[in-house]
Parts: structure tokens; sequence; C-alpha cells
């Protein structure tokens, strides 16, 4: 299963933001990117596929709001949009 490879980059990222998190470091994953684009800028190999490009470092200020929903970018969903119970 080739795409596992994606599915393994995605866990790495998952367990370097909840670990840059639990140092104080703050994670942001950019998502307005043209990543045919960024493959240019970086001359990555045309076989390579972006999955993620992520900014790391200590922020000015603590916040419990995410950047989205304070910049009005996103609403906060209830819990119960994305949970599953059985």
């Amino acid at each position: 299963m080739p795409e596992m490879l994606r599915y393994s980059v995605v866990t790495a990222i998952c367990n370097l933001w909840l670990a840059a998190r639990a140092e104080g470091v703050g994670v942001g994953w950019v998502s307005i990117l043209d990543p045919a684009r960024v493959g240019e800028v970086l001359d990555a190999p045309a076989t390579w596929a972006l999955i993620g490009y992520l900014c790391l470092g200590f922020p000015e200020s603590a916040s419990d709001r995410p950047e989205l929903e304070a910049e009005g970018w996103e609403r906060r969903q209830p819990p119960e949009s994305f949970l599953f119970r059985r």
C-alpha cells in the first residue's frame, strides 16, 4: 500500500506537533500554498508530494482560542459535529 508513506508522514507530523506543544512550542500547518509551486521553489523531484508546510516557534502570546477562529477565518464547531459515539 504505497499511500501508507503519506499516512506515516502525517502521523509523524502529529507526533511532532504534540511533542512541540508539550514543550510550549507553537506549530502551524500552512494550508494556503500551491503544492506544485512549492515543489518548483524547493527544486523537489517530480515524484515527491507536498504533505505539509509547517511553522514552528515560540508564540508571542498564549491563547486558548485558535488563531483561525480569532481572525474570523473559521468558526469553532461543537464536539458533537465530529465525534461519533456508539
